[in-house]
């Protein structure tokens, strides 16, 4: 066995070119492998964790079958205790509103110091483990998922903060308003002169009007009314105010919510997540008057892991006291929420499993299948040509005695040796380029992505390499372990054919004939069909994909062109933001957002729809773009606003005639109509304003232009709005450098600031530009890990081609045939390798896009022929280099050549 052992080290020793080819060849099969299970493994665990992430770490909603029990307060204990629960999460709600009624209705909170009027009362309390949902599904819930008790942040308003113990009182109160208040005057005032009467259709002196006054009669509450004129119930005047029974509550605060909704009205928000609940049941009972209700609920759990999950859930199904057989598939009555994706990436749920089979578990099948044919094919040829060079010596060792078992053994101890060395050079270089990538995705998706390489991917990959390798080795120590004759040893162990062509015609050599290299370059890529068609059809599969991610690409970059321009990339979005005072807007917003080195752009607008009071007789392009209101009592216009940039940037003052600082000197607004081509302004045919309400000044139109600016209705410069108390959008756009402190700032300005939606979208913005390049980083290193693959295969084979040919070109090198000649056949035989690979990926490439792209061919000619000359130049140039080898091989069979002459 030593001497077999020694006798393979001698081989891998001196055939270096074979040993470095052979070698390279596992090495990149083994990446090839390794690349698809350590990405399959990243991916895996991105997704089970973004999903836990996202939705939390439930797997059944059951309230609705704990609510068809007899007593479903003790159903939920006894889920809560069942064995097969590992845990639970219980999520119950309470909303209350102030009764209904003519009067004026709220609830007033104190704490002895200061006093507000709320709108609703709402509470949440989560009993379980917080981890059972997730930071996106519930957005109301704070960060962190601490226990404790959560406000809305009228609290904070009140001067408290977090760990403080706030007492106060509820109660619900009824009033009226203040007819002796000049708003209210006003307000009467208005309508009186505007439908006859001063009274709504919710006064109770409505009932007393005449029925023509009642038709006419406004529609809108005193309450719309008070809002128009940004006056809600904090700042309403009221008298006549009675109060029910009060409740008071005291707790400890954890901390205050995230996210506040409706900012025009004060309200209260409580989610606690401890023991101690804070209910407004009491506050029902003591005043039935008000609307309460606590029927929102959720009872969520997860299975134990150490327990079949289908047999958990039939025995928990079968002790809440149902039938299985008949009960559990009744859909429509015992239907019950499932986190499918959680359950089939746990590899709990042979249903959840199925689901997800077609849509991921399939192609990630075929992938790994072809990346292993793909290995097989390589390392089968690497194999064969290496027994084949070395057919005379497995004939001499036959001759001499050796055994079969002993041959295989000197083929096998080689696989032993790149078994050992080349496949973990190569798992552990795709190992290490995933985790680049997967970090660089994890960097700029703020934790999203996770290099992972399980061991159980890791180990299929191992084995799948190991499996090609043996497989090889075994076939060629066979192949090689046969009995040779010495012809065959002699023909590189192709054995003798019985057949005899008779030939029909007498022929002699002609090596300066032009056809001969083309007959002699056919003759012999014949002659090696095998080797031929591995190396075709893996080089092909390089090209396939290469033309088909390129036309992807280019097409998707195509596409996205626009969305990639900076100047149309958003990192961060905040809508609706309300200052404390509107005048500090523009200051306020600079002054935290201003620093040019972390934030490139900061826009800020507005689109809003506002009510005006429109004057009679008012000129057509005043009234043009308004719409009806909810109620036919009141006119709604589209505002925009526009700040200098844009103004000079469109040319604004050529189309207007007057400069943006002449447009703010008068508070004028114009409306806008998009066009690509037309530039045009037209001015109103009298002097016009628009009365808003809630807005003391008048703002002049000064007419109608025709531009390429891209806003449409009414246009007002953003300083003029600021007197508008109107809120207002906010976009910035940071850079890669910075991103971590905009995003402080960001998150910062957000919890502390009065806004209605917030949204991170750097991963859309200027993060995916970064994500583009690494996802291109990827791609690139699969494919050209196949290429390469296909490249060496061809080598290998042109290689092979030459050295088994040795003898037949000593002889034609003998009789005539030139060096130059000798290196055409050479280069010829590569590039019909390389031509029928390029020919054939090329237009199965192409023919693949055609059927995955959705869009007419007419389309994106222009990219397929990019892409299809972008691929004959490449394999031109490879077939070039890959006959260096080949060619310097030749320098052996000229020197034999020029020896024997002599």
């Amino acid at each position: 066995m030593k001497h077999l052992i020694a006798l393979s080290m001698k081989y891998i020793r001196r055939q270096k070119l074979r040993t470095f080819l052979t070698f390279m060849c596992i090495t990149l099969s083994a990446f090839i492998l390794a690349t698809v299970c350590a990405y399959g493994s990243s991916i895996f665990t991105t997704l089970l964790n973004n999903e836990i992430h996202d939705n939390g770490k439930w797997e059944l909603e059951i309230s609705n079958w704990t609510d068809k029990t007899d007593n479903p307060g003790k159903s939920v204990k006894f889920v809560k205790q069942h064995p097969v629960v590992e845990d639970y999460l219980y999520i119950s709600g309470e909303s209350t509103l102030p009764p209904k009624g003519n009067s004026v209705n709220f609830f007033e909170l104190t704490d002895g110091k200061t006093t507000h009027r709320l709108a609703s009362l709402s509470s949440e309390t989560y009993d379980g483990n917080l981890e059972l949902t997730g930071d996106y599904e519930d957005t109301s819930l704070a960060k962190g998922r601490e226990k404790g008790i959560f406000v809305s942040n009228i609290f904070k308003d009140m001067g408290y903060k977090e760990g403080d113990v706030i007492r106060f009182r509820l109660r619900p109160a009824r009033a009226e308003y203040d007819e002796n208040a000049q708003v209210i005057k006003d307000i009467r005032a208005e309508l009186k002169e505007k439908y006859g009467t001063e009274y709504t259709i919710y006064d109770k002196e409505y009932e007393n009007l005449p029925e023509d006054l009642q038709k006419s009669a406004c529609k809108t509450g005193i309450s719309t009314l008070l809002h128009r004129k940004k006056l809600n119930l904090e700042s309403s005047p009221l008298v006549n105010i009675t109060y029910g029974a009060p409740v008071t509550y005291t707790f400890q605060i954890t901390g205050f919510k995230n996210i506040e909704r409706n900012p025009s009205e004060k309200f209260l928000d409580i989610i606690s997540t401890s023991d101690e609940t804070i209910s407004f049941s009491e506050l029902y009972e003591k005043n039935p008057e008000i609307n309460y209700e606590a029927d929102d609920h959720e009872l969520r759990i997860r299975i134990a892991d150490n327990i079949d999950f289908d047999d958990a859930v039939k025995q928990l199904f079968i002790d809440l006291g149902f039938d299985y057989d008949r009960d559990f598939y009744n859909k429509e009555d015992f239907g019950i929420s499932s986190n499918t994706f959680l359950l089939a990436l746990e590899w709990r749920s042979a249903d959840a499993i199925a689901k997800i089979i077609p849509n991921f578990a399939v192609p990630a099948l075929i992938l790994l299948l072809i990346a292993w044919f793909i290995a097989r094919f390589v390392i089968d040829n690497a194999f064969e040509m290496a027994a084949q060079e070395r057919s005379t010596h497995f004939a001499a060792l036959r001759i001499m005695g050796a055994s079969k078992l002993q041959l295989a053994t000197v083929v096998l101890a080689e696989a032993i040796f790149y078994i050992f060395t080349a496949i973990p050079l190569g798992i552990i270089s795709a190992l290490l380029i995933c985790r680049s990538l997967m970090n660089s995705f994890n960097s700029l998706s703020s934790g999203i992505f996770e290099f992972s390489a399980k061991p159980l991917f890791l180990g299929l990959a191992i084995f799948l390499s190991v499996i090609a390798v043996l497989i090889s080795a075994y076939t060629s120590a066979m192949w090689g372990a046969r009995k040779l004759s010495p012809a065959e040893a002699l023909n590189f162990g192709k054995p003798r054919s019985n057949k005899k062509k008779q030939r029909k015609s007498k022929s002699k050599l002609d090596l300066s004939s032009k056809k001969f290299l083309k007959r002699y370059t056919r003759k012999n890529i014949r002659a090696s069909k095998s080797r031929f068609i591995v190396a075709t059809i893996t080089m092909g599969l390089g090209v396939l994909m290469f033309v088909f991610s390129g036309l992807i690409g280019l097409c998707t970059l195509k596409n996205m062109r626009k969305e990639l321009n900076p100047d149309n990339i958003t990192d961060f979005w905040i809508d609706e933001y309300l200052c404390d005072d509107p005048k500090d807007t523009l200051d306020v917003i600079n002054k935290t957002f201003g620093n040019k080195e972390i934030f490139n752009r900061v826009d800020v607008n507005t689109y809003t729809m506002m009510e005006v009071n429109l004057p009679e007789n008012s000129d057509p392009m005043l009234i043009k773009g308004m719409s009806n209101g909810f109620n036919s009592d009141f006119k709604i216009i589209a505002i925009q606003t526009i700040d200098r940039s844009e103004y000079e940037k469109f040319e604004l003052e050529k189309i207007i005639g007057m400069s943006y600082d002449e447009l703010l000197a008068i508070k004028g607004s114009f409306r806008n109509t998009i066009s690509k081509t037309e530039k045009n302004f037209v001015t109103p045919q009298k002097e016009s304003y628009y009365e808003f309400y809630g807005v003391d000044e008048k703002i002049k139109l000064v007419g109608e232009s025709t531009s390429k600016l891209q806003k449409t209705g009414l246009i007002i410069p953003i300083e003029t709005t600021l007197n508008c108390n109107i809120p207002y959008n906010i976009t910035l756009t940071t850079n890669k450098e910075h991103y971590e402190e905009a995003v402080k700032i960001f998150d910062d300005f957000v919890q502390n600031n009065n806004t209605m939606y917030s949204m991170n979208a750097y991963m859309v913005g200027t993060g995916l530009i970064d994500f583009i390049s690494s996802i291109v980083k990827l791609v690139l290193t699969f494919l050209v890990s196949i290429w390469l693959v296909g490249i060496l295969s061809m080598v290998n084979s042109v290689n092979t081609s030459v050295l088994n040919r040795s003898r037949e070109l000593m002889m034609l090198r003998s009789v005539g045939m030139t060096r130059q000649q000798m290196r055409k056949s050479v280069i010829l035989e590569t590039l019909l390798f390389s031509s029928t690979s390029a020919i054939m990926g090329t237009i199965l490439g192409v023919a693949v896009f055609i059927l995955v792209w959705n869009d007419r061919i007419s389309k994106v000619i222009i990219p397929i022929i990019i892409v299809v000359i972008l691929s004959i130049i490449l394999n031109i140039l490879i077939a070039i280099v890959s006959a260096i080898p080949a060619i310097k091989s030749l320098g052996k069979v000229e020197s034999i050549a020029q020896a024997v002459n002599r």
